[in-house]
Order: C-alpha cells, then sequence, then structure tokens
C-alpha cells in the first residue's frame, strides 16, 4: 500500500449539520406545546373559579303562574253583614252619599262613615271602591252592588273598604240582578303570579 493511500483511507469523514429550516421547525414546535400547555392549565382553573348557577335561582326567575278559573261568586265571597263599608261623595250633588249608604245598610252592609271624600277627588265614573290586601273579598262583593265602579287598591292594613260615589252614579243594582249574577259562574284570577285574586262581575241583564 502506498503513502497515497494510507492518507486517504485514515481521513474521518466529516459530520452532516443539521439544516437550519429543520430546527427552526423543531423551535416553533416547542413553542407551540408549551403555549398549548399553559392554555389548557388557565381553563381549568376558570373553569374552578367560575361560580355555580344555583337552581332555587334558576326557579324564582322562571314566571309564576296566574290561573282563571270560573267560580260561583255566592260561594266564595262574603255575606254583606262581614262587610264593613265608609261611603264618601265625590261629586257637587249634595246628599249622595247619605242616600247610598242607607240603601247599603238596608242590604246588610256595616256603615262605617258617611262624608265628602276625603281624599277630595272628582270621579267621574259610576264610583271608586277602594281596598286594601285584606279587603279584597269585600270590594269584589261591592262591586256587583256598583257595576261599572272602579275597583282601587290601596295601602291600607284594615279590611274597611270606600266607596266613593261617582258623577255617573245612578243608583244602586237591583238586589234581584246581584243574586242572578252571584249565582252565575264568574272568571276568577287565582294563584302566586296574580296580585290578588279577583272575581270579575258578570255583566248585569238588560
Amino acid at each position: 500500500m502506498s503513502y497515497r493511500e494510507s492518507s486517504i483511507t485514515r481521513r474521518p469523514s466529516p459530520r452532516r449539520r443539521p439544516s437550519t429550516w429543520r430546527l427552526l421547525i423543531f423551535i416553533l414546535v416547542g413553542i407551540f406545546v408549551l403555549f398549548a400547555i399553559g392554555f389548557g392549565i388557565s381553563l381549568i382553573f376558570r373553569g374552578g373559579d367560575a361560580p355555580q348557577a344555583d337552581p332555587a335561582q334558576s326557579v324564582m326567575a322562571q314566571p309564576l303562574p296566574c290561573e282563571t278559573t270560573m267560580v260561583n261568586p255566592a260561594e266564595v265571597l262574603p255575606i254583606s253583614s262581614k262587610v264593613k263599608v265608609s261611603v264618601y261623595n265625590s261629586t257637587n250633588k249634595i246628599g249622595l252619599a247619605g242616600d247610598t249608604a242607607k240603601v247599603l245598610k238596608a242590604r246588610g252592609f256595616l256603615i262605617n262613615e258617611v262624608g265628602n271624600d276625603p281624599m277630595s277627588k272628582n270621579v267621574q265614573g259610576v264610583a271608586e271602591i277602594r281596598y286594601g290586601p285584606k279587603g279584597a273579598a269585600r270590594a269584589q262583593l261591592l262591586a256587583f252592588h256598583l257595576p261599572g265602579a272602579v275597583l282601587v287598591q290601596d295601602n291600607r292594613s284594615g279590611k274597611i273598604v270606600d266607596v266613593a260615589i261617582g258623577a255617573a252614579f245612578i243608583k244602586l243594582e237591583g238586589e234581584a240582578q246581584i243574586a242572578a249574577a252571584m249565582a252565575s259562574p264568574s272568571p276568577s284570577t287565582s294563584g302566586p303570579g296574580c296580585s290578588g285574586a279577583e272575581i270579575s262581575p258578570s255583566p248585569s241583564a238588560p
């Protein structure tokens, strides 16, 4: 073997260096993996801190039902002897409250006060029937005696009902017509979603 051949055979082969684009891809993949891990961890912590929905609040958020049924007013409303009423004149007609109070008393109602409207209102309709939450059924009974009257609920704590006679009032409904209306089924609203149980008087017969 010649000296030339020996030197060629013993020369080590050069190592191949990784190309630049492969190194760049490796770095980008590593950055992406680290970002994905950090993002996943942050979602886990956020999910743990998120407030859980309260089932009770979800139920309360739903609208409460208010049902309308047909009832016989004579069976659910109080009798007149259980109703105390104040009669007021909300017009310029002299004696209107006193005359109305006499008829109501003859029909069994308990008269509390008689006089001019303490609210100094000039009621143009038939009448205003004013009552508190405890007097709702008593006000509905009076509505049968005063067809066309407006029911007005206020914040009074007692059961006494006020009747403020208006300019369109002529006379109380006849007792025969009242008995017939109270014996006929009338729509009644009831349920937790209602502002209060209410019975609508049936239209009086012509």
